[in-house]
């Protein structure tokens, strides 16, 4: 009888660990898609670029709005209540998008859908903490880091090849199909929960309320800033100043409310503090892997997003293994200050590798940076969270939960937004630096624009002047985008740097079930 009980526990907590799994990947994947697909659906949907633009924010902003609270919904309510209902309402409008083609009514159906999927990584953490042997804990949370690199890789390559082969419908049905599955998971390997009605009574809605509206109205700002030319835009002056009137009211609301539902002073710890900034370099020295070299090899290199992704490369599965094992032994048998500083001298030494990067570079050169990026990557993110969950009260869990959604959101979205307006403003800044020494006064300027355009065959003067002043104008153009690319490694490199002495600072975690 208690072999039984044995093996069927062993086997729901084996139900939660693939859903765990599916969800955190499903999540990545998705975001990564929308983004690298967005082209190929602009064409598909009869979209303008504008047009085009908006669809995406919208189709990841929501996904805001509701994470931060999933926690705590999952504490009072339980999973099954939560999360069964979302997963097949998710897979229903993923279903039936590709068949719409309004834009309001594209953009509703993508937000609705966004607020779905926000909630399946808000869920995974505290699902695994509450269902699952604390010997495995620390499996749980390698899982749910599993999804940066994985998704990177994989998200990229089928974005690209859904379009060449299947059809561009499967950037929506990928996630029809696996999202009842998560459901049908949480289902079977969830322990039976009652309602927690005191829990349900402290209530904190406001807060709820007014976290998730100011912390969806800032991401709008930041996912459009760049393309509005931020303060030139009244519109996202209006959004940034929205989100700091609503963050305000938020920190008024949660002084004075009897129970508050994520009051920030859970982040007055020392380490936790400390390992949010960890976090918050990670993401910034993470873009080297994530933005910088897809936006290289797209922009210099012309090389579509299936061969970016590159995964059907044997080794690419063998590297995220590889580094998710790792990352799990480091963290367990080492303090997690050691191995934070092990993954910040991988992210280092990466950002210094991209620091040499040409005009010739293309995927060969970029595998040492992948491997340092994707091992950086799983070390520092398992063993932050492991500092964070390690060092709070164990009665806070769920306020420390809606600051780790804020952060894998809001934070993400920042650095991606603050580096792509630094290499474009680099960009044409060294457009303009190196045109200043290409000219007519230039010497050899005639010789120059000949021997650019001998190729063309070329035979009247005029002839020879316009196309090669056309291809010398590609080649400045190139090599202004190669500096920019290089002045954001030299920003990763820098947040390696912080991160490091980040971790100088921070004092020895308590012993915990994660690093136990």
């Amino acid at each position: 009888m208690s072999e039984n009980l044995h093996r069927r526990d062993l086997s729901r907590q084996g139900y939660i660990a693939v859903a765990m799994i599916m969800a955190s990947i499903l999540t990545a994947f998705d975001v990564r898609t929308a983004g690298i697909g967005l082209s190929d659906l602009r064409g598909a949907f009869g979209l303008g670029f504008d047009e085009g633009a908006w669809l995406s924010t919208f189709a990841t902003a929501p996904q805001i709005l509701v994470a931060p609270s999933i926690g705590w919904l999952i504490a009072v309510f339980g999973v099954k209540r939560v999360m069964v209902a979302p997963t097949i309402l998710y897979s229903a409008i993923s279903v039936v998008i590709p068949f719409v083609h309004g834009f309001n009514d594209l953009v509703a159906l993508h937000a609705l859908r966004a607020v779905f999927l926000g909630m399946f990584v808000g869920a995974t953490l505290l699902t695994a903490f509450r269902n699952l042997d604390r010997r495995y804990w620390i499996i749980a949370l390698s899982f749910y880091v599993l999804r940066i690199p994985f998704a990177q890789n994989l998200g990229l390559y089928t974005a690209g090849s859904y379009s060449q082969t299947i059809g561009w419908q499967w950037l929506y049905w990928q996630g029809a199909i696996v999202s009842p599955m998560i459901g049908i998971l949480f289902w079977y390997g969830t322990k039976p929960a009652g309602i927690d009605h005191a829990l349900l009574r402290r209530a904190d809605w406001g807060g709820m309320a007014l976290f998730g509206s100011a912390l969806t109205t800032l991401y709008f700002a930041l996912d459009q800033g760049n393309r509005l030319d931020w303060f030139q835009s009244g519109l996202i002056v209006s959004l940034l100043a929205s989100a700091f009137f609503l963050i305000c009211a938020f920190l008024w609301h949660e002084s004075r409310v009897e129970h508050p539902w994520a009051h920030v002073s859970v982040l007055r710890t020392r380490n936790i503090a400390l390992g949010f900034a960890a976090i918050a370099c990670f993401m910034t020295t993470s873009l080297g892997s994530s933005l910088i070299e897809p936006n290289f090899l797209a922009s210099v290199a012309r090389l579509r997003p299936e061969q970016i992704g590159d995964f059907e490369a044997p080794y690419a599965i063998l590297l995220v293994a590889g580094a998710t094992l790792t990352a799990v032994a480091l963290v367990r048998k080492l303090k997690q200050r050691a191995a934070l500083t092990i993954g910040f001298t991988c992210f280092l030494l990466s950002a210094w590798i991209g620091t040499q990067l040409t005009s010739q570079w293309s995927l060969p050169e970029f595998r040492l940076i992948t491997i340092l990026q994707t091992f950086g990557e799983e070390i520092v993110f398992l063993a932050a969270v492991a500092t964070l969950f390690s060092n709070v009260d164990p009665a806070r869990a769920i306020s420390l939960t809606a600051y780790v959604q804020v952060m894998r959101l809001i934070c993400s979205e920042t650095v991606a937004a603050i580096m792509v307006t630094w290499i474009r403003q680099r960009e044409q800044l060294h457009s303009y630096l190196i045109g200043l020494h290409v000219t007519g006064t230039t010497p050899g300027w005639g010789t120059t624009l000949s021997q650019l355009a001998s190729s063309m065959g070329m035979e009247s003067k005029a002839d020879v002047a316009k196309r090669g002043i056309g291809v010398l104008t590609t080649i400045v153009q190139r090599e202004a985008n190669v500096a920019a690319y290089i002045d954001g490694y030299w920003i990763t490199f820098a947040a390696a740097v912080a991160g490091l002495i980040v971790v100088a600072l921070m004092k020895p975690s308590p012993a915990h079930p994660l690093t136990a």
